[in-house]
């Protein structure tokens, strides 16, 4: 018999019924809030398997955690957990890549959408003057078709972005640290450098993964290079811009805009940040759809049940 425990309550969860064997143990999480360490190596020493849902795990809880054989992170990112020390312990890591694509991409594109329409200098306006003054330039906002969206990041999501925006007849460029010829082709977009896309782009979109090689990618300097009617969107990872020289560009309207799910020191958000009004601010909701929690809570269900019952074989 196998233990896994869930360390945050989520959506979907009683699928486990429809694909654990009954004999296995599952804890979960009753409660929305992390577990503390002492919580988690509580409820995990005898676990074989833990389905991680934002904890930090690294060498020391793996030290205390003897039976752990799979951790499976509930999301596409791994900076959270050890990558070193559950490879040295044997310790299959396993994440979602897949499932997430869909509704991170929705979500960059509804944040352009927001910025480049000023959705929410328009609904303060409705909320903060009733009746509100109605003329032709009110709220005037632009257009996302026939933009230029620049993408920097072009893997799964970046990718799903580029072919979302094609029904908004939008040029595609992007930036990757890999030429990505086929994608090319089947979205029709233009492979450029870093500092080519900031200048050409109305709309920069990130998506790449978080780590010490983009840490702030995104920074004074390159802000610089923008369109002063740029806009920029962030669904990736908070560290990839240098949130106080974002916040610089939008006061002198460097810049026009930004979209901004995820913050360099999450989830604490700058008050400077959030009493600008040319920023859309979200609470790090690229993959919180019904629909993609629930695949998301089944794909991991299978993968550790897959991974544990390719051990107990292997016994």
């Amino acid at each position: 018999m196998y233990k896994i425990v869930v360390t945050r309550k989520i959506p979907g969860i009683e699928q486990a019924e429809q694909i654990l064997p009954r004999s296995w143990q599952l804890w979960v999480n009753p409660s929305e809030q992390p577990l503390t360490r002492s919580e988690l190596i509580e409820q995990a020493r005898d676990a074989d398997a833990i389905l991680v849902c934002d904890d930090r795990i690294g060498a020391g809880e793996m030290a205390e955690l003897p039976n752990l054989k799979v951790l499976c992170n509930y999301g596409v990112g791994l900076d959270n957990l050890d990558l070193q020390a559950a490879a040295e312990r044997g310790i299959a890591v396993r994440n979602l890549p897949d499932e997430v694509t869909y509704s991170t991409a929705e979500l960059a594109v509804a944040l352009m959408l927001a910025c480049m329409r000023r959705l929410g200098e328009a609904d303060r306006l409705v909320r903060s003057t009733n009746p509100f003054d109605w003329k032709p330039t009110i709220i005037i906002g632009r257009n996302l078709r026939r933009k230029t969206l620049g993408i920097i990041g072009f893997g799964r999501i970046g990718q799903k972005t580029a072919e979302i925006a094609k029904a908004f007849e939008m040029q595609v460029i992007y930036y990757n640290r890999t030429r990505k010829l086929e994608a090319e082709q089947r979205l029709g977009a233009e492979y450029c450098s870093l500092e080519e896309l900031l200048q050409r782009a109305d709309i920069v979109s990130l998506h790449v993964p978080g780590g010490p090689e983009t840490r702030h990618l995104i920074g004074a300097e390159q802000i610089e290079l923008m369109k002063p009617e740029a806009v920029l969107i962030n669904v990736a990872r908070g560290m990839v811009v240098d949130e106080q020289a974002l916040t610089a560009a939008l006061k002198s309207r460097r810049i026009a805009a930004a979209g901004l799910d995820v913050f360099e020191r999450e989830p604490l958000v700058t008050e400077e940040l959030t009493k600008l009004p040319n920023v859309i601010l979200t609470p790090h909701i690229g993959v919180t759809t019904w629909e993609t929690r629930w695949a998301m809570t089944a794909k991991a269900l299978e993968k550790i049940h897959h991974e544990l019952a390719r051990l107990s074989q292997s016994d």
